[in-house]
Parts: C-alpha cells; structure tokens; sequence
C-alpha cells in the first residue's frame, strides 16, 4: 500500500478510537474515582515514518490514564472543557486524514482511467 494512504487510514482509525476514549470520559465527568484516560499515538506515527515503508502497521495506540489534570475532591480529573476542545481538535484531525485520504484515491483513479 501507498505510504501514504497508509498513514492517512492509520490516522483515521487512531482518532476514531481517541473520539470513543474521549467520550467515554465525558460520561464519566461525575464518576468517582474515575481518571481521564488517552489514547497516545502520535510519537508513535512519527518513529514509524522514520522507518519508512510499512512501517505504520507496527503502530500501536496506548490508553493510558492521565493525571495531567489534577483530582478533584471525588478523584475524579475529568474537566468538560478540556474533553470538549481535544474532541473538536482530533474530529478537525480526522476530517484531514478523510479528506487527503480520498483526494489520494481520486488521484489514483483518475491516474488509472487516464483522466485529468
């Protein structure tokens, strides 16, 4: 597969899985207890373009609990505002891995049937 397509589709199926880890931390806003987890990949993605062609298929996601944000009185470290800005930034990040990774198809198609 095209290095980049395949970049791109690892790209879209990390974010989905970011947006459920994500939303689920939403639903979790007024657990006890409950520690705001996500999904780290991005060191991930990089080391394996360093490596160059098939590299991606060796990534990865983690989720890990993060205690970034400190506990509050009923140990629980989940704010609304923070779920909300890095759920539009990883849907803003997905939407571009969409987007490139069906101009990259239109490209090959139209390379295919001799198009311009």
């Amino acid at each position: 597969m095209n290095q980049s397509i395949e970049m791109l589709t690892t790209l879209m199926d990390v974010t989905a899985m970011r947006q459920r880890v994500l939303a689920n931390n939403l639903a979790n806003a007024s657990t006890p207890g409950y520690v705001r987890k996500d999904v780290k990949f991005q060191a991930a993605m990089v080391e394996a373009l360093g490596r160059g062609r098939g590299a991606m298929s060796s990534v990865s996601p983690e989720v890990k609990e993060d205690f970034s944000i400190p506990l509050n009185e009923k140990g629980n470290n989940v704010s609304l505002q923070t779920e909300l800005g890095e759920m539009t930034q990883n849907k803003l990040l997905y939407n571009f891995a969409a987007e490139m990774t069906g101009r990259k198809f239109s490209s090959l198609s139209k390379a295919i049937s001799g198009t311009k």
